[in-house]
């Protein structure tokens, strides 16, 4: 992550959000996680990967979204948990692809003698929650007692147009969902969460779909293909 945050600094001198990582991370043990969890997964990544990661991730450092500074940054980043997770599974000649268009996919693999393809979604607090936040004012708490209709929709709507780039080069592969994090960060309901996001995924024309619950942890839920079912795992 140092490297990464050297090159942001090159090419964005004046942007200040970096200005003050060394305290952050010094002050906040989750900063200090959730970074050492990214230069995990950076570590396995072969060099041609990793620039083409690291070009991609400078290029999107001033995508924004409100209540969400630097969104397009660190949704970039979270190509490098997939390519982790390809290793693991097994696969070889695993490689983050250059970005070329909407259609393209993030990374291909080879399968056996086949080359697939697997697209990284990001999914963050949503609209409301942000504007909970700003407003500083008290709400009831059984609105996270279940996953809004506007998550499972936009977990729907990623995991289509997910698949759509992959198939868009003529081949199979993985939908790979990152859930940065619920309006309930404490994670109090993730059982009841993690059955309605099965059920969707049970839904989903998608063949194979790897959803990673945060950064951290062990939170995971896996659509496998060829009707094996769905897993997860809690840790």
């Amino acid at each position: 992550m140092a490297a990464l945050i050297r090159l942001i600094k090159e090419n964005y001198p004046y942007d200040k959000f970096f200005e003050s990582v060394g305290e952050t991370l010094r002050l906040s043990k989750q900063a200090r996680a959730s970074y050492r969890a990214y230069d995990k997964a950076f570590d396995c990544m072969d060099q041609a990967s990793w620039e083409r990661l690291s070009k991609k991730a400078v290029a999107h450092f001033r995508d924004h979204r409100k209540g969400q500074l630097k969104q397009g940054f660190f949704n970039q980043l979270n190509e490098a948990f997939a390519y982790q997770f390809l290793l693991r599974q097994g696969y070889t000649h695993v490689s983050v692809l250059p970005e070329d268009g909407k259609t393209t996919p993030d990374l291909s693999y080879r399968h056996g003698n086949e080359t697939r393809y697997c697209e990284v979604k990001s999914i963050g607090i949503s609209e409301a929650q942000i504007n909970r936040r700003e407003a500083e004012e008290g709400f009831d708490g059984s609105i996270y007692y279940e996953l809004s209709v506007g998550f499972l929709r936009k977990l729907d709507a990623d995991l289509t147009m997910a698949y759509k780039q992959i198939t868009s080069k003529g081949s199979d592969g993985i939908a790979f969902i990152v859930v940065m994090s619920f309006d309930d960060f404490t994670l109090s309901h993730y059982e009841r969460y993690r059955v309605q996001i099965e059920q969707q995924l049970s839904q989903t024309e998608v063949p194979e779909v790897y959803v990673k619950v945060g950064l951290l942890g062990a939170r995971i839920i896996h659509k496998r293909a060829r009707n094996i079912g769905i897993s997860s795992k809690t840790q």
